[in-house]
């Protein structure tokens, strides 16, 4: 089961920062996943949230040029804000697969030329929670691969009601993977995505326990804050 890196090693340094990126290749994760803004004049860069604190106030990302983003900085160690292609440049040489969870749904074609150099250096993943921004990405790439994320259910009858279109939709896109928030999983799914071959990743799981039983029970990712401890925890299950 490989580890995957919430946003870098977030427990360790602050979230979506080369310096949390560093740490999870230290910390011996099998890959990152990160978080994709779109800026106002069309370049991508790694932050989660909508907007970022300008002198105390937030301001979207999708109004900031680029220049103006470049003179921010995030966390208690005033980390620069990574800028896509710099992260890409630097998993390349570290030989670090990525996995994209796209905020925007603006800016596409953008992201994809931005990507395109490394598509066949790098090992990709493209997910979201827009089903419109997977749909585009299978239409125009269909090679690459593509992950549908799916959120908590809050209550677990829902799971019930919603796992067929979910199921219908991973189909019908063919797509790479399932990135499904561990109140999902069951055994049962588990077992119907690999007669589907659909992988399987599973976050946000910071429990050592959960991640040996997550690794019993099949699944190919697990995506967490904590991938030192994860790979403990699998070493010690063996």
């Amino acid at each position: 089961m490989r580890i995957i890196a919430h946003r870098g090693s977030s427990h360790a340094r602050h979230e979506n920062t080369m310096a949390a990126f560093e740490r999870a290749q230290a910390d011996g994760a099998d890959g990152i996943e990160l978080d994709l803004r779109c800026t106002a004049d069309g370049r991508w860069i790694v932050h989660h949230d909508a907007a970022i604190d300008i002198a105390g106030s937030g301001a979207r990302i999708s109004e900031l040029r680029l220049e103006q983003i470049a003179k921010l900085t995030v966390g208690p160690g005033a980390e620069p804000v990574p800028v896509f292609d710099d992260v890409l440049a630097w998993c390349r040489q570290q030989s670090m697969p990525l996995v994209l969870d796209i905020k925007d749904g603006n800016g596409l074609e953008t992201l994809i030329e931005t990507v395109t150099p490394y598509q066949d250096a790098l090992p990709l993943v493209f997910s979201s929670f827009r089903k419109s921004v997977i749909r585009h990405l299978r239409h125009v790439k269909p090679q690459w691969k593509s992950a549908l994320i799916v959120g908590n259910p809050r209550w677990r009858f829902m799971r019930r009601f919603l796992t067929g279109p979910v199921m219908r939709f991973a189909r019908e896109q063919n797509l790479h993977a399932l990135h499904l928030h561990e109140r999902w999983v069951s055994p049962s799914l588990i077992q119907t995505l690999k007669q589907s071959q659909i992988n399987l990743a599973v976050w946000t799981v910071d429990e050592p326990v959960r991640v040996q039983m997550l690794s019993l029970l099949g699944a190919d990712a697990v995506i967490t804050n904590r991938p030192a401890e994860a790979r403990r925890a699998l070493s010690e299950a063996e």
